[in-house]
């Protein structure tokens, strides 16, 4: 079957059908019929549920700046957002403003956001008193300042590294309801060994169903918020046993049952073991009978928060990265009355200057490190985020199907994914409890089960010389009174709203599907503790799309495929540049391609790597409208270089380097310390460990 095509629908024989529904029916009714929410929630002390705001509201197809936004984007168009000159080779001072306007498919200009310069954030950030700053700038924190500043609030963000540094840089790519929870929902124990298993343990969890219930919900929301770039993904669940097929096949259904009609993706469906193999030839030809197929979404999670920000910005928000908060500002002192958080204090990493912050609301979004904040705003308050550690391993992309993904379930009741990312594989992930840290990285130990695991189903099987990269991130799971000491599993992913001695309201847990939600329901708590944010309107981000998804239809009338296909022939460039652009771009892709532009108007596609379609343009176009610093900034959040391909990015640095060393006008000593700080990231962040036997 050629990539991509539907595959038929089968159909099962009506007895064994009716068998496995029965086996579902009591939970069923247990979900139409759903105890109330109350019921089925343990709060620890210190939490509190809120209720979202169902505003319809969306943006316009054309969004409506701010006065004060509308400033930036002038003084934007005049200041680099590092204070420095832009290199000639890249295009004169002058062709860069008019970096804001770029013509479009119809052959007309068309003006483009350009975001405020990092130096007009900090003089902001200087003078004003803020409705709410925001700490953590990974999705949480962004979806929460978009959120806010939609709202009518005037918003600060700040982050002690870079945007999406952390966890949210580190995710598996998916926009998923959780098939692992759905499974939860109903069996005690996964996975099960038989069908007198299935019958065994059959039960019936809300609160797992409540889970998915919601991120199927926000799934949606996720892939229309940013179509160049969300996608519905296909994904396999391979079948080896006779009676796998009629339990995956309720799954799939249900999966899609749930969704209801804001599914947003295509219905599940069985494909048999012809169809199976024709999409993907690597699996084991004799184990494999067929498999089911259901959808969820992928993305680009780095560049997706990239996005979120710049809608933030859009709307006014001042987001600067790079900006640790060393204190929080307060009237009166911990357990006084009238103790009241008023800010924060923050230390710029690369001037040292301190800037006093002030706002009538903080909101803490720092992820993993919350428990950090809670406790300088309230010293007395207990811990309660459970740090997990998920690693993936990156292989090329010949060894996963190039029109979907396969998941399946490992011996110990986990998930394991191999997906097509980015022209590479993605495969992962593990879920192992773990300190906090900065740093976290690949054991041999999980490298070696994820290689194991694939082999279970590939053939050929994997080799440790087949990774290219390796690299883990931190799930910031919330403690669960109920669960057993060391079980991640257990731990809750849903989030919780958090609330500490001096109004410090804090967003915990969740994963990357439900950021918006979690933003809601932290905007909606702030908004209703605080009297000062009386004057906010509903929630906004329901239907909203963000920077460079076409609002207005004025470039390429929202279809991105033209847009791909007009850049390719109007510049030249090769197929997977074009799609590369377009799909972490949008409409954006076209003032990255007019910085390639020199000022004799000749143009310079440059790859910085032959086996990658990232271009030299992008360096500078992160540097000058995405707010990157460092190398690191660009090479591993900005263009996703260092997740693909370890080495691949150490042959690409010194091109890398000599750009931003022009556009920031380094000098040799700061040039040379951001080689040793790409290196010892790639070191210490994505090279693959020594493995053990396969």
């Amino acid at each position: 079957m050629a990539p991509g095509a539907r595959a038929r629908r089968s159909r099962f024989p009506l007895p064994l059908l009716l068998l496995w529904g029965v086996s579902v029916l009591p939970a069923c009714v247990g979900f139409c019929n759903p105890p109330p929410l109350e019921a089925t929630l343990r709060p620890l002390h210190g939490w509190s549920t809120t209720t979202a705001s169902r505003s319809t509201g969306a943006l316009p197809g054309r969004a409506t700046r701010t006065p004060l936004a509308q400033a930036h984007a002038r003084r934007a168009s005049r200041v680099c957002m590092s204070g420095a000159p832009r290199a000639a080779r890249f295009g004169s001072s002058e062709a860069y403003q008019v970096e804001g306007a770029v013509k479009g498919v119809d052959g007309q200009m068309h003006e483009m956001f350009v975001p405020p310069s990092r130096d007009a954030v900090k003089e902001r950030m200087r003078t004003e008193t803020f409705d709410v700053l925001v700490i953590g700038g990974g999705a949480t924190g962004a979806g929460v300042a978009q959120d806010a500043a939609l709202r009518g609030l005037s918003v600060a963000l700040v982050d002690k590294r870079d945007f999406a540094s952390g966890t949210s840089s580190k995710s598996t790519k998916l926009i998923h309801g959780g098939l692992r929870y759905l499974a939860l929902a109903f069996q005690k124990e996964i996975p099960p060994k038989s069908p007198l298993d299935v019958l065994k343990n059959l039960h019936y969890d809300h609160s797992m169903m409540k889970v998915v219930t919601e991120d199927l919900k926000e799934r949606a929301f996720m892939l229309q918020s940013a179509p160049f770039m969300t996608r519905p993904l296909a994904l396999m669940i391979p079948i080896k046993e006779w009676w796998e097929f009629p339990m995956m096949f309720i799954v799939g259904k249900m999966y899609d049952f749930i969704a209801g009609s804001r599914r947003a993706v295509p219905a599940s469906h069985v494909i048999w073991k012809e169809e199976t193999l024709a999409e993907f030839p690597g699996l084991q030809k004799e184990k494999i009978q067929g498999a089911v197929v259901l959808y969820d979404g992928q993305q680009n999670d780095a560049r997706m928060c990239m996005h979120i920000i710049l809608t933030a910005a859009e709307s006014g928000a001042a987001c600067l990265n790079h900006a640790e908060v060393i204190e929080l500002l307060s009237e009166g002192k911990p357990g006084e009355a009238g103790y009241c958080i008023t800010g924060a204090a923050v230390r710029e990493a690369f001037t040292g200057e301190v800037i006093q912050v002030k706002a009538k609301q903080v909101i803490n979004a720092a992820g993993p490190f919350a428990d950090q904040f809670r406790k300088m705003a309230d010293p007395s308050a207990q811990s309660i985020i459970v740090p997990s550690k998920g690693s993936h391993v990156m292989f090329p992309g010949k060894h996963s199907a190039k029109s979907m993904g396969c998941v399946w379930f490992t011996e110990d009741g986990r998930v394991l994914y191999l997906l097509p990312w980015e022209g590479s594989t993605l495969a992962g992930t593990t879920d192992l409890q773990m300190e906090v840290t900065e740093k976290p990285s690949c054991t041999p130990e999980e490298v070696d089960f994820i290689i194991r695991e694939c082999n279970s189903i590939l053939d050929p099987p994997l080799q440790p010389q087949n990774v290219l990269a390796a690299w883990a991130g931190l799930r910031p799971l919330v403690r669960d009174p109920k669960a057993a000491p060391g079980d991640t599993k257990g731990l809750a992913r849903g989030h919780v709203v958090d609330l500490v001695d001096g109004g410090l309201v804090s967003i915990c847990g969740g994963k990357w599907t439900t950021y918006r939600k979690m933003a809601e329901d932290a905007v909606d708590a702030a908004v209703r503790l605080n009297d000062a944010l009386k004057h906010a309107k509903p929630c906004g981000t329901h239907a909203l799309r963000v920077v460079g998804s076409d609002r207005g239809g004025v470039i390429c009338g929202g279809h991105f495929e033209r847009l791909r296909a007009n850049i390719s022939e109007r510049h030249g460039l090769d197929a997977d540049v074009a799609a590369h652009l377009v799909s972490n771009y949008g409409t954006r892709a076209l003032q990255v391609l007019q910085l390639a532009r020199r000022a004799d108007g000749e143009e310079r596609m440059p790859r910085l790597c032959d086996a990658y379609p990232f271009l030299e343009a992008e360096v500078v176009f992160a540097v000058r409208h995405e707010y990157a610093l460092t190398a690191v900034d660009v090479m591993a959040r900005r263009m996703r270089l260092a997740f693909l391909d370890e080495r691949a990015s150490e042959q690409a640095l010194d091109r890398v380097l000599h750009v931003m060393q022009e556009e920031l006008e380094w000098d040799s000593t700061r040039k040379a310390e951001e080689r040793q700080a790409v290196v010892s990231f790639l070191q210490q962040n994505m090279q693959v460990p020594q493995l053990y036997s396969i």
